[in-house]
């Protein structure tokens, strides 16, 4: 029988340097939204958006996780 574990980290894993992707969502720079920096962007750089009612913004994790808050 196969059993999967689900870790439930105490650290942010969704960025690059812990091999997660943006996979769904539209930047000006791939992954924009995991580089870690929360200071500096604009209309041209560091965020990630769908169009309301339309897509998602979806975020591939390097494992499965269990997570408790996203923000």
């Amino acid at each position: 029988m196969y059993t999967r574990i689900f870790i439930a980290p105490i650290f942010n894993v969704a960025t690059i340097a812990d091999c997660a992707s943006v996979i769904e969502g539209v930047s000006r720079s791939r992954n924009a939204l995991l580089n870690g920096d929360t200071k500096n962007y604009d209309w041209d750089s560091g965020y990630t958006c769908h169009q309301l009612g339309s897509g998602a913004i979806v975020v591939q994790l390097a494992q499965p996780y269990m997570i408790g808050s996203i923000r």
